[in-house]
C-alpha cells in the first residue's frame, strides 16, 4: 500500500509543480521583453491592467459593441473616432475576422476574386 502511494506521488510530482507556478514579478508587466524600454509608466500599467484583457468591454456589448455607453464606447465610435480619422462615419468590430468579413462584403461581389499578400 505504501509503495503504491509513493509511486502515485512520484507520478503526480510534475503536475504538482505545474499547479504551483506563480509569476516571479507580480505587478510588473513587460510588453516586449527583448526591448529594454518594456517597463511601463504607472498610468500605462493601470490602463493595461484595467482594459488589457480584451474582455472588459465585450462583457457588456450584447452583440453591438459600438453602442456601449459605459465605458463611453458609443461616444468614441460615433464622435471622437470619425473626428480623429477625418471622416464622416467610423465603426469598430469585435475582432479581425469580423473586420475582414465586413470589408470583403463591402468591396467584393459574388464571383469576384480577392488576392491577399
Amino acid at each position: 500500500m505504501q509503495k503504491e502511494k509513493l509511486a502515485k506521488q512520484a507520478k503526480n510530482k510534475p503536475l504538482q509543480k505545474l499547479g504551483a507556478l506563480h509569476r516571479l514579478h507580480k505587478g510588473l508587466i513587460n510588453i516586449m521583453p527583448l526591448q529594454t524600454g518594456g517597463i511601463l509608466t504607472d498610468a500605462a500599467k493601470e490602463a493595461l491592467i484595467e482594459f488589457g484583457d480584451g474582455y472588459s468591454v465585450c462583457d457588456f456589448c450584447l452583440g453591438s459593441l459600438c453602442n456601449i455607453t459605459n465605458p463611453p464606447v458609443r461616444e468614441f465610435v460615433h464622435e471622437l473616432l470619425p473626428q480623429f480619422l477625418g471622416c464622416e462615419v467610423a465603426t469598430i468590430t469585435h475582432g479581425a475576422r469580423e473586420a475582414k468579413f465586413m470589408v470583403m462584403h463591402s468591396l467584393a461581389k459574388p464571383g469576384d476574386s480577392i488576392i491577399v499578400d
